[in-house]
């Protein structure tokens, strides 16, 4: 049966990236990405301006799920990337390895503004920051220490992508 290994951070904070590398790293592993699945967008999803300590478990993660036990028995490895760790209950006693990157907040949101504002006018940035400063700010810090409290690994977002890896590695090994 697969080990299921689940890398979260904050948006921008390098998920993608590592478990993308992760991947090549780890033959036959499937990764399976919250970002496909539109889980924060559905009508039924709470409020985003909430902290996850609050409204974890009233996401509907039931499609994440069944990818993952879809995908047990075919691939050693499956690698989630899902911002929420081990936290939500539906989900937390299938997981093996929970991996939290820990990227500072100004690195965040420089990497946000380049990704998600490159056709973006000032005016849009501009709100988006005062929005940042009022709620999001306040949010991120929330969500990252109450997701932070029960990972496995905690590791620097900004270090090297290879040390990011052998430390995943080594963790993985132990299991």
């Amino acid at each position: 049966m697969s080990k299921i290994i689940v890398i979260s951070g904050l948006t921008a904070g390098g998920k993608t990236t590592l478990i993308n590398s992760l991947a090549r790293e780890l033959k036959n592993s499937k990764i399976i990405a919250f970002d496909n699945y539109d889980i924060d967008q559905l009508p039924s999803a709470p409020p985003l301006n909430k902290p996850l300590s609050q409204t974890i478990n009233q996401y509907d993660i039931q499609n994440i799920i069944s990818a993952v036990n879809s995908a047990k028995y075919k691939y050693d490895y499956i690698l989630v990337d899902y911002p929420f760790g081990n936290r939500h209950e539906s989900f937390n006693q299938l997981i093996d390895l929970t991996v939290y990157i820990k990227t500072p907040l100004d690195i965040l949101l420089a990497r946000q503004i380049l990704r998600d504002f490159s056709n973006k006018t000032v005016n849009a940035i501009d709100d988006y920051l005062n929005i940042y400063l009022k709620t999001i700010r306040r949010i991120f810090i929330e969500n990252e220490k109450f997701i932070v409290e029960t990972a496995d690994l905690v590791l620097a977002g900004e270090a090297p992508l290879s040390t990011k890896i052998e430390k995943i590695i080594a963790t993985i090994k132990s299991l």
